[in-house]
Order: structure tokens, then C-alpha cells, then sequence
């Protein structure tokens, strides 16, 4: 996976509640590579951002203002809320 959506968009993943050779053999195979990912093998980051399952998207604008989302596309997702 690559960043389609520029320069100003960082995507972040944070796998979590697991061990770490799944997480690093999951990101292998989704191929999801090309992102910075930062492993929550304890929840710690999960339950800061209320995360409760996976394929959860949180949007951080640079006014620290969050909205979360799950279960869509993430481009399509952040293309929909930077025109906003």
C-alpha cells in the first residue's frame, strides 16, 4: 500500500491485541508495506483512541480534531473528509 493522498496525509498503522510475528506477517501479506505501522500489541493505543475492533480508522485533523470511521475504504474515506 502506498499514500495516494499526498503529501499532506500520514497514514499510520496500529495493529493490535496481538503478538508481534502475526502483526509483521500480516502487514507482508496485505501488503501494506509502504505505511509506517506501530504495534499495540498490549491495546495501550487502542483504548486512547477508543478503538474497540479492528479495521477502525481514526482521522486526526491538525487542529487535533478526531472522527472515527470503520468498514469503508480509507482513500475514499480521507478524500471525503479533506474536501470538506
Amino acid at each position: 500500500m502506498q499514500n495516494n493522498l499526498g503529501d499532506d496525509v500520514t497514514i499510520i498503522g496500529v495493529p493490535g491485541l496481538g503478538q508481534l510475528g502475526p502483526m509483521e506477517d500480516f502487514v507482508v501479506e496485505t501488503g501494506v508495506e509502504g505505511i509506517v505501522h506501530v504495534p499495540d500489541v498490549d491495546g495501550t493505543l487502542w483504548a486512547r483512541f477508543g478503538v474497540s475492533q479492528q479495521r477502525t480508522y481514526i482521522y486526526i485533523d491538525d487542529d487535533g480534531t478526531m472522527e472515527v470511521a470503520g468498514y469503508g475504504s480509507l482513500e475514499a474515506d480521507v478524500r471525503d473528509l479533506i474536501s470538506k
